[in-house]
């Protein structure tokens, strides 16, 4: 038994070896922003219900069949991506939790999780066939069950040391449970645009934690933070939450929030793109003015990480501008819409960048 243990334990270690934490920090920051896009693909090309139930495909089948053609093939695959993003947090967690000195009581913890996990799954199979008292029961316990050990762990670990890495791999973790489920519910609420906008919020969330797990991994160097600039950090995090809320608004009242019978959330499109435009002007402008006193501070736009974050976080601003204002001229075509919410996945990603790389003055 020895014998065949021991070569699958040295792979294992080598995987989840601290060398390789920079690849799965990468991994779990490109693919939380890959699975918005794929989400995206899902909504533009119409496939939303191209498999009509959850968490099967069709009644009869857990996969795609021939017969629902590029719609339920698209549709699986983005559930397909799910699997993968679990694979990466996986690993990533296991990655940072080794060296923790806390290992034992969190490993307990964690298996405890996944134990209300499995539960939850019970519980879903159970309200497939019918929402009865037992399929409810289920549900609302392990629920609790792993919201309330989530919090433990959270907790248990903030204690130990509160800017560890175990904290934020496994929220991300946890995150993509919770997406699964939401995605779940968007499928069988038909679309609901209110649905649909909650699972792209929450994507957002977990890029800024998946972004968290990068800035922590990697070396910081010293570097020189003007204080304005500083001070800006938290106005732009705040501005730029309500741009990408008041988008998500948008998008429910525009033609991609579902299929073409998905009832759209009645706001009135034309007036609520100038709303989405505002505060985007406004986070531009915010980070313009970081971007200059910080490079009055740097000297150099290139050399200091500071005045890089805010270098590429504007243009990357300044473009999604543009592509917003030609996006509305045109009638938002599916191609521009793509780019927009790759966009805005990134954008996610940059401020939480910006926030960290300018909070603490070196």
């Amino acid at each position: 038994m020895t014998l065949v243990q021991s070569p699958i334990r040295r792979f294992f270690s080598a995987l989840t070896s601290s060398n390789r934490l920079r690849l799965f920090v990468w991994l779990s920051l490109a693919t939380q922003i890959l699975i918005v896009v794929t989400g995206g693909l899902v909504r533009l090309t119409g496939s939303g219900l191209g498999c009509p139930t959850w968490p099967k495909c069709t009644d009869d089948s857990i996969i795609s069949t021939p017969e629902m053609g590029i719609h339920g093939l698209i549709e699986f695959g983005n559930r397909l991506l799910t699997f993968v993003l679990l694979i990466v947090a996986l690993l990533t967690f296991v990655t940072v939790l080794r060296p923790h000195s806390d290992r034992a009581t969190l490993t307990r913890i964690t298996l405890s999780f996944f134990g209300f996990v499995a539960l939850f799954i019970v519980g879903l199979v159970f309200a497939v066939r019918a929402i009865d008292f037992t399929a409810v029961s289920l549900l609302a316990i392990s629920s609790i069950g792993m919201l309330s050990l989530a919090l433990i762990f959270l907790l248990r670990v903030r204690k130990v040391e509160k800017k560890s890495l175990v904290g934020p791999a496994f929220g991300l973790g946890f995150g993509i449970i919770l997406q699964a489920i939401i995605g779940g519910i968007t499928v069988l609420t038909q679309l609901n645009s209110w649905i649909v906008g909650l699972h792209f919020l929450i994507s957002g969330v977990l890029i800024s934690v998946a972004s968290l797990l990068v800035f922590r991994a990697l070396p910081k160097p010293s570097q020189q933070v003007n204080q304005r600039s500083q001070l800006l950090s938290v106005p732009v995090a705040f501005v730029s939450v309500v741009t990408i809320v008041i988008g998500v608004l948008v998008t429910g009242a525009g033609p991609h929030a579902g299929d073409a019978s998905t009832p759209r959330n009645g706001l009135d499109l034309e007036v609520w793109q100038h709303y989405h435009s505002y505060p985007g002007y406004a986070m531009l402008g915010l980070i313009l003015l970081q971007w200059l006193f910080q490079l009055g501070t740097s000297k150099t736009p290139w050399t200091s990480l500071p005045t890089r974050v805010l270098g590429i976080l504007l243009a990357v601003t300044a473009l999604q501008a543009v592509i917003g204002v030609v996006q509305s001229r045109l009638g938002v075509p599916e191609l521009l819409v793509a780019a927009h919410m790759l966009g805005a996945a990134v954008l996610c990603s940059l401020v939480t960048f910006q926030y960290l790389v300018l909070k603490t003055k070196k």
